[in-house]
C-alpha cells in the first residue's frame, strides 16, 4: 500500500476462503520496513444483490496489532475506502458506464 505522501507500508495476504459471489475471506499482515509484521487482521468481504444492485460489506477484525501498528489502524478506513474507489474505478472503465 502507498500513502498520499508516497510512502510505502509492505503488506502480505492470503484469501482463505472464496464462495462466488457472495464471500471472500482474506487474512493480511502489514509489515514495518525492517519486515517484522505489526498488524494482522482477517478481512471479511460480501456481496448481497438487490433489484440488480450489489451492496459490499467490509468488515475488518485485528488480530494481533503492536504499538508501531497505531498509525496504520487510523488509516485503514481510508485504505479500504481509497481501494475500493480504484476497484470501482476500474470496472466502471471495462464497462464503459459509471458505477454507482
Amino acid at each position: 500500500m502507498r500513502a498520499p505522501d508516497g510512502t510505502v507500508y509492505p503488506n502480505e495476504g492470503i484469501v482463505q476462503e472464496i464462495i462466488p459471489p457472495e464471500l471472500l475471506v482474506l487474512a493480511m499482515g502489514v509489515a514495518d520496513q525492517q519486515g517484522n509484521i505489526i498488524l494482522e487482521g482477517v478481512s471479511t468481504v460480501t456481496f448481497t444483490e438487490k433489484a440488480g444492485k450489489t451492496t459490499l460489506t467490509l468488515r475488518a477484525h485485528v488480530t494481533k496489532a503492536t504499538a508501531e501498528a497505531a498509525p496504520h489502524l487510523s488509516g485503514m478506513e481510508h485504505g479500504w475506502n481509497q481501494s475500493l474507489d480504484h476497484l470501482a474505478a476500474e470496472l466502471a472503465a471495462e464497462s464503459k458506464e459509471p458505477l454507482s
